[in-house]
């Protein structure tokens, strides 16, 4: 189990540096580099646990960045999202949702490349964001990912970085819950919690790594980490779809 904690640990290093210098992509960083080694429902708590205490220190740094109105307008058209998404899960292969999110990303990583090569950008109107909110509710509740469709939102309108962080922090509230949910049904169990406590360092020393780099990173950087950032979960979700196709 020390081999296992220390690759947990090594994975969310690397996890909560990226999550450091962009707001967000601690957890589709770590967990697919994680899972290439070890797979079991052990990992997936601890590094959940290790994700929300990430986002609360990302909500520490740029909670003062968040556009209230932008942020509740966005979540606000999540809800019936996470309704619908729930309800689709219950009737659709968990392999179709992920293969759908996949190629959405892949759209939107085309559109945008075009967008870059054109030189323009979206304007933040109700349709978009309450398009991309719906989105991210529907994937938030039925496969437990919302980040990329927050990515993409964020690279669409060309948001600031300092912007974008706070935009990706508004998402930690609803992690909290998640996390309250599974402590309510006893799945964080002591063997859990002492292996997090081995990995929450990590994860800390990888984000506190992270911080002086993310106050001088360019804006141009910042837009391209985010398609990087995306293409990885296109590429995360294909491998874990892999198996549902070839069996």
């Amino acid at each position: 189990m020390i081999s296992d904690l220390f690759i947990i640990g090594g994975a969310w290093f690397i996890g909560a540096f990226i999550n450091g210098l962009t707001g967000m992509g601690g957890m589709l960083i770590a967990l697919p580099l994680i899972t290439l080694f070890i797979s079991s429902k052990t990992v997936i708590l601890i590094s959940f646990i290790a994700s929300v205490m990430v986002g609360l220190m990302s909500f520490a740094l740029y909670w003062r960045y968040i556009k209230v109105r932008e942020v509740i307008g966005f979540w606000l058209a999540a809800l019936p999202g996470i309704l619908l998404g729930v309800q689709t899960l219950k009737a659709v292969d968990m392999a179709l949702l992920e293969l759908l999110l996949c190629v959405i990303i892949v759209m939107h990583i085309i559109v945008q490349l075009i967008q870059d090569w054109l030189g323009t950008c979206m304007v933040s109107r109700p349709l978009l964001k309450y398009g991309c909110g719906f989105l991210a509710g529907f994937f938030g509740g039925s496969i437990g990912i919302n980040g990329p469709v927050m990515a993409m939102y964020a690279s669409l309108t060309c948001m600031d970085k300092n912007t974008a962080r706070g935009f990706f922090t508004s998402s930690t509230a609803s992690s909290i819950v998640s996390l309250a949910v599974v402590v309510s049904h006893g799945l964080i169990t002591e063997e859990v919690m002492r292996s997090a406590s081995w990995v929450a360092p990590a994860a800390a020393a990888g984000f506190l790594c992270a911080w002086p780099l993310a106050r001088r990173i360019r804006q141009e950087t910042f837009h391209n980490a985010l398609l990087i950032l995306l293409g990885v979960a296109a590429v995360s979700l294909f491998m874990q779809m892999t198996p549902y196709f070839t069996s």
